[in-house]
């Protein structure tokens, strides 16, 4: 499978990764690319995915939430073997220098003089950048914080001993035990913020599920405790599990594959509206006390209205960092030797092919 998942996306604090590809050392091998706006990172890292897949080696692609045609890593599983954008937001510097990972410096492919003439605009555009990114943060922050509040209503009125029972006969049904051995779970971006608005990776979900149960829930207070439900039966019974959190940066989930079983959990709620055709969809308000949250429902129209339209201007400047970042790429490309470029990707290429991390 080649899938496909995001590095990561803005938050109310910042950028948000959920995981770091070279936390554990497995023996493989790390190439960290450093380079500027417009220096080839994310063509590179395209073409050595296109030539190891035409050459029968899987490939997963991490896109960038700021530049969703672009990517930020790519990793072959059965070479363990990773490559990564290390600059800002997600800066890596090897921790192995030589043994397990390496700076591969496309800056070697400037022309530093038209740098130097371009000086001012290169400062003023990144700051400028800079200052867009900040500002979708903040409004970004606004409207998880009015999101959390509803949550926190609806979690108030959820009947939590009604919903695992739920959670537990699906459970059952569709896992069944393996062994006594322990599943692991792995943690992979499949929707993040970006210029475009929420982006979801149906594609993975569809190539690696057979049957898709989404679950609406305008807040996910329901959806996430019967995803913990869903992903605590399928580890304890053996399965590894793709978990996908919420990009507010807390520990509520909101998607579950389960590769081995075939079967996907997709959350909807008042942000994010997956572009899927699911197998079962559960309405999961049936989990609420009706009376209750008919008391809040003044409230939860107002934050649900308000939510939505703060994140639509965190969207919008994003989109405006997006057209800024455009700008400061033409910049560096002016300055770029792409035949130099070329030369380090067929050198990058051979060395992968002819990589002693291959695992038979």
């Amino acid at each position: 499978m080649n899938d496909k998942y995001f590095w990561g996306s803005g938050s109310p604090n910042g950028f948000f990764s959920c995981f770091d590809l070279r936390k554990n050392y497995d023996g493989g091998y790390t190439y960290i690319l450093k380079g500027g706006p417009g220096t080839g990172k994310s063509s590179l890292m395209k073409k050595i995915a296109k030539f190891t897949e035409e050459n029968d080696i899987s490939c997963s692609r991490y896109f960038c939430s700021s530049d969703p045609d672009s990517l930020d890593a790519i990793v072959f599983p059965s070479l363990r073997i990773r490559i990564l954008d290390g600059t800002a937001p997600h800066i890596a510097d090897p921790v192995y220098p030589g043994a397990a990972d390496e700076i591969i410096n496309l800056g070697d492919c400037w022309n530093t003089d038209i740098h130097k003439e371009n000086k001012e605009k290169i400062i003023e555009i990144t700051d400028k950048n800079r200052e867009y990114h900040e500002k979708s943060k903040r409004f970004n922050a606004s409207a998880f914080s009015l999101y959390s509040d509803g949550a926190d209503i609806c979690h108030s009125c959820l009947d939590k001993e009604k919903l695992r029972r739920y959670a537990s006969r699906i459970a059952t049904k569709k896992i069944k035990r393996l062994s006594s051995k322990i599943g692991i779970e792995n943690k992979r971006l499949l929707e993040a913020i970006t210029p475009k608005g929420f982006m979801f990776m149906r594609d993975t979900v569809i190539e690696n599920c057979d049957e898709i149960i989404l679950l609406k829930d305008d807040f996910g207070a329901a959806s996430s405790l019967f995803l913990e439900e869903i992903r605590n039966y399928a580890v304890a019974s053996g399965y590894d599990v793709i978990v996908s959190p919420s990009v507010r940066g807390d520990k509520s989930i909101r998607h579950i594959i389960i590769k081995e079983l075939s079967v996907g959990f997709v959350s909807e709620d008042i942000f994010m509206k997956p572009d899927i055709i699911p197998s079962k969809t559960v309405y999961l308000n049936r989990f609420y006390d009706g009376e209750k949250l008919k008391s809040h429902k003044v409230r939860l129209r107002f934050l649900k209205n308000a939510s939505k339209e703060l994140m639509d201007e965190a969207v919008s400047a994003l989109n405006e960092a997006k057209k800024i970042h455009d700008e400061l790429e033409k910049l560096y490309v002016e300055a770029m030797d792409f035949g130099r470029l070329d030369e380090i990707t067929e050198n990058l290429k051979n060395r992968i092919w002819n990589s002693e991390w291959f695992t038979e």
